[in-house]
């Protein structure tokens, strides 16, 4: 009895957990039923969504213009995973002579929300800092002429409060520049010192270590050269040189971090300071670690889509796995008697453990997804079969229901458990290694697989337990 109630807890916990997650505010407006399945988020298939453009902006003399537009796709595709959009679709076009990045973000009604999904669109890179303004030097002619003569560029910094004249070669030296290096780990932390808020920590990957190396070791500035109270002060010849050999961090032509190389940076490893806010930071560490573009992104139009199937299709769709789940549960009422009613209670159980799942985690549902959780219903079914049947050997043989139901379940357990742990694994592997509705179809079997597992194992056993004097069993054939 203990045992029973223990699995009416875990059941009702786990479904009340799944109804709530399905009712918390924030869906789509909706009435009715379809209250329950406002929170769901719908791909561009079922619901359409916003569609983005972009043109790459590869550098003239690039050896190799097509994987500069492989490493852009890579990125993007990468940075909507994070978020969550696996159904987002990501696309290459080339026409014009000219490389695009057609983006179409499912169940999205906000073009400017859906570009801050994509994180920055720009290049990170590395560089000199010369001099700087607390005016916009670009309506400056000597400014203007100042940075012609110096090959340099002026950038604001993010806070648009100040400008600064930046080198991408550092000391005119064409080997030395670094622009979209790659960034394996990048977190905020809280700043040591005391001088910021929080700091950005990160490590570039083993193959920009070395150029990082030699680009601190050349502006290496011993403290004694930068510290103004420590030389003839701020205006000295000395302090003047140190401020010509700064190095910047610049993401979206915004300068992020300026600062002096306390010393030579042999592993990777850095930090951007920026009196940053711990979202702020947390916001810049997920756009470097998803990868910086390797080159820059010209939006050229975002624009609204409809869903790509009519509503007559989706409808159809729909009524047709609706159809199909009222034939299954008919057909085990009519064959398995009380332990068939126990198999439709098991499948509206589990599917509304995969909705709510769906609803809880943000995760979207496109019609391959859909496609999935039909597969999850003959999943669970099959594994209702293997039990039903054995119940049926084992009250054959002269046991009654309770005890019957007790050799089936012990003897069925490993035989649903290896079905279903081999079907995981090739659901896990369509997720690592697809992309897009082949990763949603991917997510929404392996839940469902997990729920019709518990509702198997867990959920119809507290049930058949408490309806086992009603269970009767014919000679052959079906049962009552």
């Amino acid at each position: 009895m203990r045992s029973d109630r223990v699995r009416l807890i875990v059941s009702l916990a786990l479904l009340v957990a799944a109804v709530v997650a399905m009712l918390l505010p924030g869906g789509r407006p909706a009435s009715g039923i379809a209250k329950l399945f406002s929170r769901i988020k719908l791909g561009l298939d079922l619901s359409g969504g916003v569609r983005l453009e972009y043109r790459v902006d590869i550098e003239k003399g690039t050896e190799n213009p097509s994987s500069v537009v492989d490493d852009v796709w890579m990125v993007l595709r990468n940075r909507l995973d994070s978020a969550g959009y696996t159904e987002a679709v990501v696309k290459k076009s080339f026409r014009e002579n000219n490389s695009f990045i057609i983006i179409e973000i499912p169940d999205a009604t906000d073009t400017t929300k859906a570009e801050k999904l994509l994180g920055s669109t720009g290049l990170l890179w590395f560089g000199q800092a010369i001099d700087e303004r607390d005016t916009d030097p670009t309506l400056n002619p000597d400014d203007v002429n100042l940075a012609l003569r110096e090959g340099a560029k002026w950038y604001p910094d993010k806070d648009g409060k100040k400008w600064y004249l930046i080198k991408k070669e550092i000391n005119n030296r064409k080997d030395l520049t670094l622009s979209g290096p790659r960034v394996i780990e990048a977190v905020p932390t809280i700043d040591q010192k005391g001088v910021a808020n929080y700091v950005v920590s990160f490590t570039l990957a083993k193959e920009f270590a070395e150029i990082f190396k030699n680009i601190t070791k050349e502006l290496y500035v011993p403290e004694e050269l930068y510290v103004p109270e420590q030389v003839l002060g701020a205006g000295s010849t000395q302090y003047q040189l140190a401020l010509k050999k700064r190095l910047a961090i610049v993401l979206d032509d915004k300068v992020q971090f300026v600062g002096f190389v306390v010393s030579p940076i042999e592993d990777g490893r850095g930090q951007i300071k920026g009196n940053f806010t711990f979202d702020q930071a947390k916001e810049l560490a997920a756009i470097l670690r998803s990868g910086a573009l390797p080159a820059r992104l010209e939006k050229t139009t975002a624009s609204l889509v409809s869903p790509t199937l009519g509503k007559d299709v989706l409808q159809q769709s729909l009524n047709a796995g609706i159809i199909g789940m009222i034939l299954v549960m008919v057909y085990m009422i009519a064959f398995y008697g009380i332990m068939g009613i126990v198999a439709a209670i098991g499948i509206i159980y589990a599917l509304i453990i995969v909705f709510g799942f769906l609803a809880g985690t943000g995760a979207i549902l496109t019609l391959p997804g859909i496609a999935g959780i039909i597969f999850t219903i003959g999943t669970l079914v099959d594994g209702n079969v293997i039990i039903y049947e054995r119940i049926k050997e084992e009250i054959r043989a002269g046991k009654t229901p309770k005890a019957a139901i007790e050799v089936a379940f012990s003897r069925s357990f490993w035989t649903l458990f290896d079905a279903n742990l081999t079907t995981i694994i090739a659901a896990l592997f369509l997720y690592y290694f697809g992309t897009g509705t082949i990763k949603g179809f991917a997510i929404t079997t392996i839940v469902g697989i997990f729920a019709a597992m518990f509702m198997n194992l867990v959920f119809s056993k507290f049930l058949l337990d408490a309806m086992a004097g009603a269970i009767r069993v014919r000679k052959a054939g079906g049962a009552q």
